[in-house]
């Protein structure tokens, strides 16, 4: 795997995610965002700057949440132009959010905190 961009708000989650993905070696390089606005904007209006082989995307953040960030995200026609895998982390569990999750483009979704064994079953 390439590049990964990981976006979530909670710095602890941001440096356990990091240390999980290189003790895995599956990222050549790890982006981070603390909002989806800012993630957004590493991805750029063009789907140029940064096409991630891998999102890592929390639900719950301020400025823009996880579902704003997909909103904006298919506005762009990502999910047309790449293969990329977003994988939505999050402290709930509720069925309605994970059916919202993948009704746009969420590939897996997995219970906070992220571990080697949670993040290796739904990579496969």
């Amino acid at each position: 795997m390439g590049e990964v961009l990981i976006i979530d708000d909670d710095e602890a989650s941001i440096f356990l995610t990091k240390r999980i993905l290189k003790g895995l070696g599956l990222a050549e390089q790890v982006h981070y965002a603390g909002n989806g606005k800012k993630g957004l904007e590493l991805i750029g209006k063009e789907a140029d700057q940064l096409i991630p082989d891998l999102i890592l995307l929390d639900i719950n953040m301020p400025v823009m949440d996880g579902f704003g960030f997909l909103q904006e995200l298919g506005k762009l026609g990502f999910y047309d132009m790449s293969g990329t895998r977003i994988v939505m982390l999050s402290s709930t569990e509720d069925p309605r959010e994970i059916e919202r999750a993948k009704s746009h483009g969420v590939t897996a979704f997995i219970p906070k905190p992220l571990t080697r064994e949670k993040l290796l079953a739904v990579l496969g």
